[in-house]
């Protein structure tokens, strides 16, 4: 399951670079992983390295590319940058940097699905090990150089502690657009019964079109936050269980604050009260890591699902 669906407004060179150096900071920490800054006298053909021979340069096609054309431009940068391992001048940069033997050579791109840029990256695996073996003053290059391609998907914990513990502005974007109709046989006929039956209690109106539109509403949120849920939990699973979790004490609070209620005439104040309060939860545990549209996002479908299940059960 691809992350890049919830980060895709921050797929853009500079974002990329910076999401990927502290990708990197986490990851190697205990290899005192340190970053290159393009700004001063140039990057070497690398953003960053480590002490136990690991560097890596990253790379954003600047835009949706055919297959062809994404390929084409992820070659020629990886060719590009690969050849500045042979210019004297970036050797004598990283000799000055202290940078050790190079045993991994990572391109870290948001996401690899095409097999022929594996390829190549095998193709310069050789050719790196050819020059090294024909010029002995290439002692920055290990013996057992590689290079490896590295994605979005690779480093799904890093990013989700990055966005987690705030030590970016970055933020998860769940209010993904959906296109088309939704599928409703995704919602079984009970749970959609439920719904029906739930809303017609609250809004307690003999308007039968304006129930069928918020029904409709519901229904459709419902749809949406299975399919929603669904990816979270594969992408990022910390942020998952994290949401599950409050979603199971506010819907425990729900419930009961619904039976505790006698008053008919209070189950749409009582609602929209519980709507709010959900969102104000939302807000306070996950402003920091998800959107404004995500947080409506959930709370819609998280609502929708206590509808369609029996967590919510007004007084007639």
């Amino acid at each position: 399951m691809s992350i890049l669906q919830f980060i895709d407004e921050y797929l853009n060179g500079n974002d990329w670079e910076k999401l990927c150096i502290a990708c990197y900071q986490l990851r190697y920490k205990d290899s005192h992983y340190t970053p290159i800054s393009a700004m001063h006298e140039g990057d070497g053909g690398i953003e960053g390295f480590t002490q136990c021979g690991v560097v890596h340069q990253s790379y954003c096609p600047e835009r949706k590319y055919s297959d062809n054309k994404n390929y084409e431009h992820l070659r020629d940068k990886m060719t590009e940058d690969i050849k500045k391992l042979f210019d004297a001048e970036c050797i004598k940069k990283l000799k000055a940097w202290g940078v050790p033997p190079i045993k991994e050579w990572h391109f870290v791109i948001p996401e690899q699905n095409d097999s022929r840029i594996v390829k190549h990256a095998e193709t310069k695996r050789k050719e790196v090990l050819s020059e090294k073996k024909a010029n002995k003053d290439f002692v920055h290059i290990d013996k057992t150089f590689k290079v490896l391609i590295k994605s979005a998907s690779d480093f799904r914990v890093e990013i989700s502690t990055i966005i987690r513990t705030n030590l970016t502005d970055m933020k998860l974007n769940l209010a993904i657009k959906h296109t088309g109709t939704p599928d409703w046989d995704k919602c079984e006929s009970e749970k959609a019964e439920n719904i029906r039956r739930k809303i017609k209690t609250v809004m307690q109106v003999e308007d039968n079109d304006a129930v069928n539109e918020v029904v409709t509403l519901f229904i459709e949120s419902y749809i949406k936050g299975l399919d929603l849920i669904h990816r979270l939990r594969l992408a990022f699973p910390d942020f998952h269980e994290e949401i599950i979790e409050l979603e199971r004490v506010c819907k425990w609070d729900v419930s009961l604050n619904i039976l505790m209620s006698n008053n008919p005439d209070e189950n749409r104040a009582l609602f929209m009260g519980i709507m709010t309060d959900f969102e104000d939860k939302l807000s306070k545990q996950f402003s920091g890591a998800l959107t404004p549209s995500s947080i409506g996002e959930l709370k819609q479908d998280l609502v929708a699902s206590w509808l369609a299940d029996c967590s919510m059960e007004f007084k007639k």
